[in-house]
Formats: C-alpha cells, structure tokens, sequence
C-alpha cells in the first residue's frame, strides 16, 4: 500500500468512527432509554437502547467475547487493507475500510460497556415496515453491513472480472 492510500484509507475510516462517536455521543447526551423521535410516520424513528449482545441482541451475555471478535475483525480488515492495492481495488478497499471502522465503532463501546461507563452499544437507528419492527442499529452496524455486503460482491463477481482482466492484458 503506498503512503498516499494508506492515508486515504484511514481518513476514510477516522472519519466513519468519528461520524459513529458523535452520533452514538449525541444520543447518549440527548435521549433518555426507549424515547422515540419520529422522523418519518409508521417508518422511519430515532430511539435510544443499548445492545449488550450482537445482531438482534444474540449473545448478549457475552461482551468480553463480543468485544474480542470486533477486535479480532478490525486487525484482520487492517491486514488486508495494508496489503492491497487501492488503486486497483477500489471497491475492495472500501469495503475493508467500512469493516474496519464499524468493528472498531461497535468495539469503542462494548470497551466502555466491560469498564461499567456505557450499559452497552448505543443503537438509534429504527425502521417500521408495516407490522414489522426492523431491529435498531447504528452507524458502525452499518458499516459492517455494507462492507461485508461489498466484500462477498468483490470476492464473487468483480475480483474475477479484475483477474480476467489481468490475464487478457
């Protein structure tokens, strides 16, 4: 990885965490547990929980396990992201950059939650789709989402174009 993608990578990553800390801050700071600010009617709301567990609250007597995979996740995202090559993989590196910051996101509070500061990750964002309640999340769940959504895009069907590509010169 050259220095100027090494540093376009981590700014992208600095500033998805810093979008998810202040807006995990912001909701902390200004919503008691349960209050809903609803944004757009019978969809779309604004709440506060806190997720001790992972995905739909799984696991959710767990955080040291939680907090030690988001960690695990995050190294391995960076280790591929320093060797890859961004200029080529464009949408490979994105993906990791985008994995790499949710782990870290969701990691930053399950840290706070083992040390007692937070009583788990802060999620807000709420959907309704007629009589179903999507489960809540945050910024750094979707960071994640997406970014493995891109990764197996990537590994499916754009690396082997890159690979066919290469060979035909």
């Amino acid at each position: 990885m050259t220095k100027k993608n090494f540093i376009i990578s981590y700014l992208i990553i600095a500033v998805l965490l810093i979008i998810d800390c202040t807006s995990k801050a912001l909701i902390e700071n200004n919503f008691f547990i349960g209050e809903e600010l609803v944004i757009i009617p019978n969809f779309f709301y604004i709440t506060k929980i806190y997720n001790t567990g992972a995905a739909w609250g799984m696991g959710s007597s767990y955080t040291y396990i939680l907090a030690t995979i988001s960690l695990i996740a995050g190294i391995v995202a960076i280790y591929f992201a320093t060797r890859n090559d961004f200029k080529t993989r464009k949408f490979y590196s994105i993906a990791l950059c985008l994995i790499i910051a949710g782990a870290f996101g969701n990691l930053i509070d399950r840290t706070l939650t083992v040390f007692n500061i937070l009583n788990g990750v802060i999620d807000f964002f709420g959907f309704t789709f007629g009589s179903y309640d999507f489960p809540i999340f945050n910024v750094a769940d979707m960071c994640l989402v997406i970014g493995v959504i891109m990764l197996v895009i990537d590994i499916l069907f754009i690396d082997e174009y890159r690979k066919k590509k290469q060979k035909n010169g």
